[in-house]
């Protein structure tokens, strides 16, 4: 198993067999194979093995990654029935051992396909379908009520996405110093400065998924059928979750997601911003490494600055 961190721990097959003969041996009889490393959908957090016909297992590839999960069981409980669409089942809490370090999960396997190996169908009368299934999980987040996700998941402080932007800016002027060319350092910054310029979030926190980019949301048809990896999730400003109009959206779907979430032109900025500095890390940290999520993040930056 080929690694793409520095620090990660080893998840290969003999690995995963191991954990699961030890901890879980009612699934070790299942057949186990691992997912292809050919798409974003396969994550930079986790190493996802299809576990028979109705699971998949997920390991941490780092220690950051593992607080991810730990975040995402303890959610994911609290959200069922809470929402729109389908979220993973934790079928399976797995714990550290001698040979690998972290807790590890099986999780219900969600049919579907990312939006990002559905891209080219989701253009124009289907996009905006899109965009409204969208705009529905996210104002369903909105209203999820506090008690119902209080101690499960961390709030968003500043120097975190979604924590408000101005404390992100080192973070942007770092990623930028190592960009080498990768990306137009004068248009990201300009874009930076516009999104500085909207009114601070005013502290109210709600329930974000974090992460709404398409390897993350699966679709069926031109529908938004599940919303996957929950590790980033946490309580914040509410633009966090309005990152898929420049992610995942083109042109009048974008507008369409908009109209139906009521984002104003602060919290609008405020996203674009949230937006930019994943986008601008994803290329400069991911091009290097050849994982198919920098053309994600790619794509997203083009969108961002033609919106600037």
């Amino acid at each position: 198993m080929s690694t793409l961190h520095d620090d990660e721990a080893d998840t290969g097959l003999d690995v995963v067999i191991d954990l699961l003969r030890r901890q879980a041996p009612g699934l070790a009889r299942l057949p186990l194979a691992p997912m292809s490393s050919a798409g974003p959908s396969t994550g930079t957090d986790n190493v996802l093995y299809r576990l028979g016909p109705d699971l998949v297992v997920r390991m941490p590839r780092t220690a950051s990654a593992a607080t991810g999960l730990h975040t995402e069981v303890r959610l994911l409980p609290h959200l069922s029935g809470a929402l729109p669409t389908a979220i993973p089942e934790v079928i399976h809490e797995g714990t550290a051992s001698e040979r690998y370090p972290h807790p590890w999960a099986v999780l219900r396997w969600l049919p579907g396909v990312d939006a990002w190996t559905a891209r080219a169908g989701l253009t124009g009368t289907q996009g905006m379908r899109l965009a409204e299934d969208l705009a529905q999980l996210v104002t369903a987040l909105w209203e999820v009520p506090r008690a119902a996700y209080e101690g499960a998941v961390p709030t968003r402080g500043p120097g975190r996405r979604g924590g408000g932007l101005a404390a992100l800016t080192d973070d942007v002027q770092e990623w930028l110093a190592e960009a080498d060319g990768l990306v137009d350092v004068d248009a990201v910054r300009g874009s930076w400065q516009e999104s500085l310029a909207a009114a601070d979030w005013d502290g109210r926190t709600v329930l974000s998924h974090g992460d709404l980019i398409p390897g993350n949301l699966l679709v069926q048809g031109d529908r938004l059928s599940a919303v996957i990896d929950w590790g980033g999730a946490g309580a914040g400003d509410p633009a966090l979750d309005l990152i898929p109009a420049w992610d995942v959206l083109d042109g009048q779907a974008a507008a369409r997601f908009r109209e139906a979430v009521a984002a104003e032109d602060d919290s609008w900025l405020r996203a674009r911003g949230y937006s930019l500095q994943q986008a601008v890390a994803g290329v400069v940290y991911y091009t290097p490494r050849r994982h198919p999520l920098a053309d994600v993040m790619r794509r997203a930056l083009e969108a961002i600055l033609r919106d600037g």
